[in-house]
């Protein structure tokens, strides 16, 4: 427990720091470790294995993100008039497709939003040179794009910085805007995907103890620990970096995600 404790540590000041500079919720590291890591140091079945790497990684970024989101806010990087509209709507389909994520095929569900992930990252690449045309920031892309970000979100444990970023460049707002404000909508989807597999998991049988539905309290409390304190420091980087290194940072991060993916 105690090793385990400590990768968690580790895990957690790294996860925090790319939520803080990339506006996502950590969840692209927490995921995958968690996989590795929880049927070796704890036991969990191989059957909810993936439900308690997801229901702990939404756990965790709802603390990240939100320690991320403050500091955005004190540096002016958040668009209110957009998170507004935008995160309503990514927590109510975060939270309904929570429900309905362990009866998807996972291998194949995972392969299609890599191949998405590989276009957003190529896109992002596109982008670093300064382009006059955009497109409209409406209320009803807005609202569809929540819709299918809080689909993609849920079923990969990450915070959605992965798709509101892109979404949010691309509609003409400044790339350091629109990751500050993807780590408040980051945040607030996180608690609906929290809630949803805490109240799945409720009360299943073969869990080893200190489990509140699927998140395990240990994990949670090792990460949050160090990535609270690395979030703010990756958010103040944000201010630093000129926009086209942020950009191309961005797009290999959404490569790696990908790759990952595909091979996982």
């Amino acid at each position: 427990m105690l090793t385990f404790f400590l990768i968690c540590l580790a895990v957690g000041a790294f996860a925090g720091f790319l939520a803080g500079l990339f506006g996502i919720g950590g969840g692209l590291i927490i995921v995958p470790i968690l996989v590795y890591l929880m049927p070796k140091y704890i036991g969990v079945p191989d059957s909810m294995l993936m439900a308690c790497a997801l229901g702990t990684s939404f756990a965790t970024i709802v603390i990240t993100g939100f320690s991320s989101a403050q500091r955005h806010h004190k540096l002016g990087n958040v668009v209110w008039d957009v998170v507004k509209i935008l995160a309503p709507v990514i927590m109510i389909s975060t939270f309904i497709s929570g429900f309905f994520i362990s009866y998807l095929p996972k291998d194949i569900s995972a392969k299609l939003f890599a191949c998405l992930v590989v276009y957003l990252s190529i896109k992002m690449f596109l982008s670093v040179k300064p382009n006059s045309v955009t497109k409209a920031l409406t209320k009803t892309s807005t609202i569809i794009a929540g819709i299918l970000i809080g689909m993609a979100s849920s079923a990969a444990g990450i915070g959605g910085g992965g798709f509101i970023v892109p979404f949010l460049n691309s509609r003409g707002i400044d790339m350091k805007k629109a990751i500050g404000s993807s780590a408040v909508c980051g945040s607030l989807l996180a608690i609906a995907g929290m809630l949803s597999f805490m109240i799945a998991g409720w009360g299943a049988e073969g869990l080893p103890d200190y489990f509140v539905g699927y998140v395990y309290l240990p994990a949670l409390l090792g990460i949050t620990l160090t990535s609270v304190f690395t979030s703010k420091i990756g958010a103040t980087v944000t201010t630093i970096l000129p926009v086209p290194i942020l950009k191309k940072a961005f797009a290999v991060l959404l490569l790696i995600l990908a790759i990952n993916m595909i091979f996982k």
